[in-house]
């Protein structure tokens, strides 16, 4: 598995701070390590591995100490789905992925979105690497249903559960999404899934085999 890596391209952060040097141009690289969820877990759940993982790369400029930082961050994410019956056919309206991006920290400050963001925040972006994934067309009119704990990653986190709507053949249907956030080595790790809400007495439990089952090495 790729190990997180944290590269500056020009000069040296200790010689920058020190010397107090123009640095309008400095580039700077950061990349997660990948995660996954455990094979036997993602068996056990009844979920099918859709590839990856999946490389993501965004280059962003930040004003770190007063100076502009170009940065190139390499995030990763990979997906499962898992086919369900409902309405009498069998669809793909179950999903799950885990994202990792790496801690951006630049004299003293992080920069990283995701280190302050809640639930209710995360919920937004986690939608986006979901639905992609899953029958239907975007997940819209998400609220918020309920907190749930888990351990992910061996550690305690709150998992925030939602409400959304998407469509699949001009059928309504009402969607349950989990999202929750762990730092581990150095990355937050983004973990979301959905399924549909009739269905939730059997879908939770197998997402939440999912959720507990990620693998991580930073």
């Amino acid at each position: 598995m790729l190990a997180r890596r944290t590269v500056l391209t020009v000069g040296v952060v200790a010689m920058l701070l020190l010397t107090g040097c123009a640095a309008t141009q400095e580039e700077f690289s950061f990349e997660s390590a990948p995660a996954t969820v455990a094979d036997d877990a993602v068996s056990e759940a009844g979920y099918e591995s859709t590839g990856g993982p999946e490389t993501l790369t965004v280059n962003r400029t930040v004003d770190a100490g007063g100076q502009q930082r170009d940065v190139t961050v390499t995030n990763y994410v990979t997906a499962y789905t898992r086919s369900v019956q409902i309405g009498g056919q069998q669809r793909t309206l179950a999903g799950a992925a885990v994202f990792t991006t790496p801690s951006i920290s630049l004299v003293g400050q992080e920069f990283n979105p995701i280190a302050d963001q809640s639930n209710r925040q995360l919920v937004q972006r986690a939608r986006n690497r979901v639905q992609g994934r899953i029958d239907g067309n975007r997940i819209r009119d998400v609220s918020f249903v309920e907190n749930r704990s888990a351990t992910v990653l061996g550690r305690e986190t709150t998992v925030g559960v939602f409400s959304g709507t998407t469509t699949v053949q001009g059928v309504e249907v009402v969607l349950r999404i989990h999202v929750t956030r762990v730092k581990h080595d150095g990355d937050f790790v983004l973990v979301a899934g959905a399924y549909p809400q009739t269905l939730a007495a059997d879908e939770r439990p197998r997402l939440e085999t999912v959720f507990g089952a990620v693998e991580h090495e930073g």
